[in-house]
């Protein structure tokens, strides 16, 4: 199971479209760097034109339409790397979108270029050690989770959280390696991991943090559920709803994804029961309704050797006994 945050905005923030600091730099700077680096001006004008690329891409509704932009935005990217090599900045930038580019395919999959993106990042580390390595550990963190090498998964988000700053980034990373953990089957150190990254979304004023602090709640309580803390996992679930006015969206908004494609099911399960906790008596029956089908969903689409179907099985049992006794 994973749940991701993709923080774009945050990151794209950070590569200053328009305005990098190169860019701000003196004609003069600008001609000196020229005559040390040929080709320098070059790879800026290709970066600019690939940032708006990437920008739009950001902003597209259409998957085919954002892998095309990404694709030209990619392609700009590495020839303005390779023809300034030792600047980091290029380098970043193809990273950052080549992580992002995903094709649908006709079986319903996203084709990816997750290993390519990898090496990217280990190449950009390797060239600067001190160039952005809360973002690098961040994206490696997601690209191993998705590759399912959770221990090296787990040392990436370790090595982010030695040098992030920000707290609503602070807070998704350990999130993140929640989740990791909870993958690996590492419940007690999944819980402890949400319990950091509540605290941290719940200290970050800029209210950035909102969805974080949703997300983070809705992990706890599926870590909560499988240790066979049932009534702290259903307390969490219902603060998480609280977070978001009632709503479970954010569980399916950009950025957040699931995999195996079952686990959404069960944040949702968790959801609409701690929602029939809440409500009259006299509309229950339709929230464990939902719980129902949600169990019965995840039941149906998770791996055959999935850990956790006999616990889902039992709920789902026991949702079918308590609309029985309506």
């Amino acid at each position: 199971m994973r749940r991701v945050v993709w923080l774009l905005a945050s990151v794209l923030a950070s590569l200053s479209f328009g305005t990098s600091t190169h860019a701000q730099e003196p004609t003069t700077a600008g001609f000196w760097r020229e005559v040390r680096e040929p080709g320098w001006g070059r790879s800026r004008e290709l970066m600019r034109h690939g940032q708006r690329l990437l920008l739009l891409a950001s902003e597209s509704p259409d998957p085919y339409v954002r892998a095309a932009q990404l694709e030209g935005a990619i392609e700009r990217f590495r020839r303005a790397h390779e023809l300034v090599p030792t600047d980091p900045e290029a380098l970043h930038l193809l990273a950052h979108a080549t992580t992002r580019w995903s094709l649908p395919q006709p079986n319903g999959t996203l084709q990816s270029r997750d290993e390519e993106a990898i090496a990217l990042w280990e190449r950009l580390r390797a060239l600067a050690p001190e160039y952005a390595p809360d973002e690098i550990g961040f994206e490696l963190g997601i690209l191993f989770t998705k590759a399912r090498a959770f221990d090296r998964a787990v040392v990436e988000y370790e090595s982010a959280l030695a040098s992030v700053l920000d707290p609503g980034f602070a807070a998704t990373t350990h999130a993140n390696l929640a989740e990791v953990h909870m993958m690996a089957g590492r419940l007690e150190r999944s819980v402890v991991e949400y319990a950091r990254a509540i605290e941290l979304a719940e200290r970050d004023a800029s209210g950035r943090s909102v969805q974080a602090l949703a997300l983070a709640l809705f992990g706890a309580a599926v870590a909560l559920d499988r240790l066979g803390e049932h009534r702290a996992s259903l307390e969490h679930a219902s603060r998480a709803r609280s977070v978001m006015g009632g709503s479970m969206d954010v569980l399916r908004a950009d950025g957040v994804f699931f995999e195996p494609a079952s686990e959404i099911h069960w944040y949702e399960a968790l959801g609409h029961l701690a929602h029939a906790e809440q409500a009259p008596p006299s509309e229950r029956a339709e929230h464990w309704l939902d719980a129902r089908r949600s169990w019965r969903r995840y039941l149906a689409l998770a791996p055959s050797d999935d850990p956790w179907r006999e616990l889902a099985e039992r709920h789902l049992r026991e949702v079918e006994q308590k609309l029985a006794g309506e």
